[in-house]
């Protein structure tokens, strides 16, 4: 497989030779994951998506999932519907068995499913951090302990884990939030030690300000959300969730056979130490 670059529009993708591969993305019906979603199938692989419909609904968007197969199937393979409540302990590793037995393997796992809750850290109450915690983190750890072991023994891999500029700049709004992405980019460097022997590269995206559902309560006020925007990173917009995909496509593809452990950030340079916006009075944006 090899990941070819040509010059393509602004917000469009690399192509990458994905062809047969099989890929499952959590949390994948809306935002950046539907983007990397439709990246994958656009390359030719086969994509299963999990995603919730309790969270959907709630947000307003009850359709999601079936209008993303839908638009895989128009670009690729036909999509796997996996619908999973992680916030429930035996669900993801329930969910991890129900893929593998689907494909009777998985060649590439995208974990994106993730829960943000925008409070200072004194007011985070018990419920807060553990749901915060069971969602980022532990639905994670079940997922990768239920298909690592299938991925090595096919000796072939790829683990790409959505985190969050707020691994090296965090936002006081949504502590706990930043702490999981913190421990997910450690897992991740950890998980690379162990399985590079066995032909598995582990890698994180760090997305900055990425406009999609999950912020659209900024957007309320235009005003406010293009102040956010240009004080967000040095270049001065948010990024859209199809920025998000080349990154994905190539840490999945042969051309990143030898990378492993690491952080691609994709933040408009927001990792970057820099004029912090609250200086000149505008709340931090978070992704």
């Amino acid at each position: 497989m090899t990941l070819s670059v040509h010059p393509a529009p602004v917000g469009a993708s690399f192509a990458a030779d994905l062809a047969g591969r099989r890929v499952f993305v959590t949390g994948a019906s809306r935002g950046i994951a539907a983007a990397i979603a439709r990246g994958f199938a656009g390359c030719g692989a086969r994509v299963a998506l999990n995603y919730s419909a309790d969270a959907d609904l709630h947000a307003g968007f009850a359709e999601a999932a079936a209008a993303l197969s839908d638009d895989i199937s128009r670009i690729g393979p036909p999509a796997v519907l996996l619908e999973a409540d992680l916030t429930q302990p035996d669900a993801a590793s329930r969910l991890a068995a129900d893929v593998v037995a689907a494909w009777g393997g998985v060649d590439i796992v995208v974990l994106s499913a993730s829960i943000q809750i925008h409070k200072d850290f004194l007011a985070q109450t018990p419920a807060d951090i553990a749901l915060q915690i069971q969602i980022n983190l532990m639905s994670n750890i079940a997922i990768l302990q239920g298909v690592i072991p299938v991925m090595r023994r096919e000796r072939w891999g790829r683990i790409i884990t959505i985190g969050s500029v707020q691994e090296t700049a965090p936002s006081g709004e949504m502590p706990i939030y930043a702490m999981t992405k913190g421990a997910q980019e450690n897992l991740v460097r950890n998980l690379a030690l162990q399985n590079a022997p066995h032909g598995i590269t582990v890698n994180n995206i760090a997305p900055g300000l990425v406009q999609t559902d999950r912020n659209a309560f900024r957007r309320r006020d235009p005003s406010s959300w293009e102040a956010i925007a240009a004080a967000a990173n040095p270049m001065g917009r948010a990024g859209q969730p199809e920025d998000i995909v080349g990154a994905a496509l190539f840490l999945a593809s042969d051309a990143a056979s030898f990378v492993t452990g690491t952080t691609i950030q994709v933040t408009g340079g927001a990792h970057i130490p820099w004029r912090a916006a609250t200086a000149r009075g505008i709340p931090m944006p978070t992704p």
